[in-house]
């Protein structure tokens, strides 16, 4: 489909989530961040009204958060919004972040590819605790894209989805959708948003589904890329877990590497980590890969940005 007009999309840089544990000079003005990733769900207090789930902005938690981040620009990194959900996404998310937009407005957001509620036989709506891949079907690309392109509308800024990492070695699918990265060209040629390309979760499938990442990222809608994540894992039972609870590996670096100059509209790359890995990781070795992604950030973009299109 035809790209409808958008806000000049700012070229932000090197960003980092936002979490209580690493020092707040992580986030000052004069340290290794350009903006702050956001989950939005964890400044809320989840609550059941007229037998409807509310998240609540909690106003201590959203006071800190924007004393911590201070002038950084955010963007919104949602997890709980089940756009794939067949009876409905969560409205509570969507009602929640109404109100951030108004509060705290984002640059961009995004969602994860995939779905976490289910209907139950009692009718109501059941979280089943973690996100879970779509089937490969034209059904299921018709569901997002339409949501995909209100959710655009919705909040005037680009809204864009992030490939999953999963531990199913085969979903359903169409003849015409073989795989993952054809998922996501039609989800996003047809709803004209645009893609997080997250690499440890495509590394993560490429181990445990045993498949080329250099090959399969390459058919991904890389001219759509407007952020993209890096990360670390772990080994568990066989699997190797998205668990973003270590140092980014080598051949995710190289990933990144080779997907950088096929992103003509990147315009923010991201090192994730989660609250309880930031615990106990060194801020040095944070600050590390940060300056590693930095360095990749700047020998890809710097020569290219004012041919790019996209605003500096």
């Amino acid at each position: 489909m035809d790209r409808s007009p958008e806000p000049c999309l700012q070229v932000l840089g090197v960003g980092f989530p936002y979490i209580r544990s690493p020092p707040a000079t992580l986030y000052a003005g004069d340290g290794p961040l350009d903006f702050v990733e956001l989950t939005p769900e964890e400044l809320c207090r989840e609550r059941r009204a007229g037998g409807r789930i509310v998240f609540d902005l909690v106003p201590r938690e959203l006071e800190n958060a924007r004393a911590v981040c201070g002038d950084l620009p955010i963007v919104v990194h949602g997890v709980e919004l089940s756009i794939g959900s067949a009876d409905g996404w969560n409205h509570a998310y969507v009602d929640m972040l109404d109100e951030l937009a108004v509060r705290w407005p984002f640059q961009w957001h995004s969602e994860h590819l995939g779905f976490q509620t289910i209907s139950t036989a009692e009718g109501t709506m059941r979280d089943v605790g973690v996100p879970l891949p779509l089937p490969l079907t034209e059904e299921a690309v018709s569901l997002v894209a339409e949501r995909a392109r209100y959710l655009a509308a919705r909040y005037g800024v680009p809204f864009l989805l992030e490939n999953a990492a999963h531990y199913l070695p085969r979903l359903p699918s169409d003849t015409f959708v073989a795989d993952e990265a054809a998922f996501m060209q039609r989800i996003v040629r047809r709803s004209g948003c645009g893609q997080l390309l997250d690499l440890h979760n495509l590394y993560c499938n490429a181990l445990n589904q045993a498949f080329d990442p250099f090959e399969m990222v390459a058919r991904f809608p890389l001219d759509e890329v407007v952020e993209i994540h890096v990360a670390g894992g772990a080994s568990r039972d066989g699997f190797w877990m998205d668990s973003h609870s270590d140092r980014v590996p080598h051949t995710v670096w190289e990933l990144l590497d080779a997907a950088l100059p096929r992103c003509p509209r990147i315009a923010g790359v991201v090192y994730e980590i989660l609250e309880e890995t930031a615990s106990h990781l060194p801020v040095d070795a944070i600050e590390g890969e940060l300056a590693t992604l930095r360095a990749i950030w700047t020998r890809h973009l710097v020569a290219r940005l004012a041919e790019s299109g996209v605003c500096p």
